[in-house]
């Protein structure tokens, strides 16, 4: 095997990285590398400068960016896809943003601390962006202090990474866009391929959709299934009926852009009611029907009409007829295919780990669960048997971004609704890991803070809720006029300031150890700016939940990117948003009206 060398002088300490796509997580870590070198030059330090790590970083596509650049060409789904026994498109499937793809989530949760919307933008901006301009944020943000791209491989794609126990290094083999295949060690490795690393389309659900007439794309695939340009002529939604499975971010986006687009009748399976289209207060011209608790049973001999099964037997089966486009909104999966078994965070087919109170210590029919804001309405809920042992913060195999067995390997993605803030402060923290400001516990020492990191956390709402059944079985059985399903209520606005919490103060410890010069508070308690952040995530709930308020001319135009946008204020400049220049639906991505296009 030929080995090449990585790109580090021979008598420097300088650990070589190799650093694993450049998207957002891959571009971050370079900038904050750039920026720490910037740093150093200032001060002088050329011992701290000559320790600074090395890098390569291994990018498939021809240029920066990831999923944040919008790909008409690469398909997301076609027929090989409807034929594959598997869970998940192929490798090479595309999971680019599609081209009319807006933000979900306000636009001052993407800010960066270096760069301003107000530098880049020069006047303020409304609260929500369509993904080509946060595209060219971020890619303003990353030049600003040298030519970051310089040791990025592009065109190639890795085709396996190994660890040496013998020579305590990382072997990656890569291959470009002209076949040759490279060879190369690293002291460390950062896995920054990003979540979205290939279409999931679940394998039953295309069976039991065989015999449908019409077509079927990934959410991711948009494009190729029609223009969201409105006025183009290429456009295949308008007056079409449509069937969204899943009712995730990419439901809510796709649904309202079809609208734009002139659909006549959208639907929407969930079979859980807990994503983010089924808390949309109400749709556009009443064009929007959720299908609850409800999955796909199969198709009529017409070819058209989609048969429901229901999950809860409270709700009857659904059909709906007359369908021509159905649209999978089931998410991603990360790629990891290239990663050996023994450096992956997570194994796809592996059972996740469960636990119990008594494995840390605890007793089962003493334990108490803090007071809360639904202590009132659940009273003491006893902790199930079983507890999940993986919830959105916590990877078992992994502590903070590092693997529990290898601590050079290392990860950068995404956990909270924050993810480009959140992947710019995991690259501090893997930086700070490397050059040694931030020490790595023991691999003893990272499982127990793992396990306490656990137990605290079955005292906060959100997480208790995702790992214990128990608990999570007793809100359910709340009856349906509760507060806590009434969200013009002042109760149900304080629990969600606390039920929101835990993830920002997630954010907060993180920034703290990175030393990112950003800071919302620490673990326990939020300071004024991370208490602005949190008030503005309720926000930007509210803002969809109260559309069920607006009055029913309203109802007929008004999205959640129209609501007030007064409370979205910057967290470095408090410079405050601005409304949209017209109603979303009658704008195009640069705020002119439609018909004028």
């Amino acid at each position: 095997m030929l080995i090449e060398p990585s790109l580090t002088d021979e008598s420097s300490n300088a650990p070589t990285v190799a650093v694993i796509g450049c998207g957002p997580g891959g571009m971050f870590f370079l900038h904050a590398l750039a920026t720490k070198r910037k740093q150093l030059l200032a001060a002088g330090d050329t011992l701290a400068l000559k320790k600074l790590p090395v890098v390569t970083v291994f990018e498939k596509s021809s240029s920066p960016g990831g999923v944040w650049r919008s790909d008409r060409n690469k398909h997301a789904f076609d027929e090989t896809t409807c034929n594959s026994n598997s869970d998940n498109a192929e490798e090479g499937a595309s999971t680019n943003m599609y081209e009319g793809l807006w933000i979900n989530g306000h636009k001052e949760g993407m800010e960066f601390f270096d760069y301003t919307f107000e530098e880049h933008f020069k006047s303020p901006t409304p609260a929500y962006l369509p993904r080509q301009r946060i595209l060219e944020y971020i890619m303003a943000r990353v030049s600003l202090h040298e030519d970051i791209f310089q040791n990025v491989l592009f065109n190639t794609s890795v085709l396996s990474v190994t660890y040496d126990k013998e020579f305590e290094q990382f072997v990656v083999s890569a291959q470009n866009s002209h076949g040759k295949t490279t060879t190369q060690l690293f002291d460390k490795c950062i896995w920054a391929s990003g979540l979205n690393g290939k279409p999931r389309i679940p394998y039953d659900l295309l069976q039991k959709l065989k015999n449908f007439n019409g077509k079927i794309a990934h959410s991711s695939a948009m494009d190729r299934i029609a223009s969201l340009t409105p006025c183009d002529h290429n456009n295949a939604v308008q007056g079409k009926r449509i069937l969204m499975v899943g009712d995730s971010y990419s439901a809510e986006d796709l649904a309202l852009q079809c609208i734009k687009l002139g659909a006549e009748k959208i639907y929407i399976t969930t079979r859980t009611g807990e994503g983010s289209a089924s808390y949309m207060g109400s749709w556009p011209e009443n064009k929007v029907e959720m299908l609850w608790y409800s999955q796909i049973a199969g198709v009529k001999e017409d070819g058209k009409t989609i048969m429901c099964d229901t999950l809860n037997n409270d709700y009857a089966p659904a059909c709906v007829n007359d369908i021509s486009i159905i649209i999978f909104c089931t998410g991603y999966e990360p790629n990891l295919h290239f990663l050996d078994e023994e450096l992956q965070p997570w194994k796809k087919h592996e059972d996740c780990g469960v636990w119990c109170l008594e494995d840390f210590g605890e007793n089962s029919e003493t334990w108490r669960m803090k007071e809360n804001a639904m202590t009132e309405a659940l009273g003491h809920v006893a902790p199930s048997k079983e507890l999940e042992l993986n919830s959105d913060y916590i990877v078992e195999n992994s502590y903070r971004r590092v693997l529990i067995k290898n601590p050079s390997m290392m990860f950068i993605y995404e956990q909270t609704s924050y993810p480009l803030l959140e992947i710019d402060v995991a690259a501090w923290l893997s930086l700070a890991y490397i050059t040694g400001e931030l020490p790595i516990p023991t691999e003893e020492e990272m499982v127990e803070r793992n396990k306490r990191e656990l137990l605290d956390s079955m005292h906060e709402l959100s997480v208790r809720y995702e790992i214990d059944n128990n608990f999570s079985a007793a809100w359910c059985a709340l009856p349906s006029d509760h507060w806590s399903n009434d969200t013009s209520c002042s109760k149900y606005r304080s629990y969600l300031d606390e039920y929101n919490s835990y993830e920002i103060r997630i954010l907060a410890r993180d920034m703290k150890d990175a030393k990112y010069p950003l800071q919302l508070g620490d673990i326990h308690n939020l300071n004024t700016s991370g208490l602005k952040l949190l008030k503005m995530l309720c926000d930007d709930c509210i803002g969809r939940y109260t559309l069920s308020k607006c009055d029913g001319e309203t109802k007929k135009w008004k999205t959640f990117r129209d609501i007030d946008p007064t409370p979205f204020r910057s967290l470095v400049t408090d410079m405050a948003s601005v409304p949209l220049k017209g109603k979303w639906l009658e704008i195009d991505d640069d705020g002119n009206p439609l018909h004028d296009m």
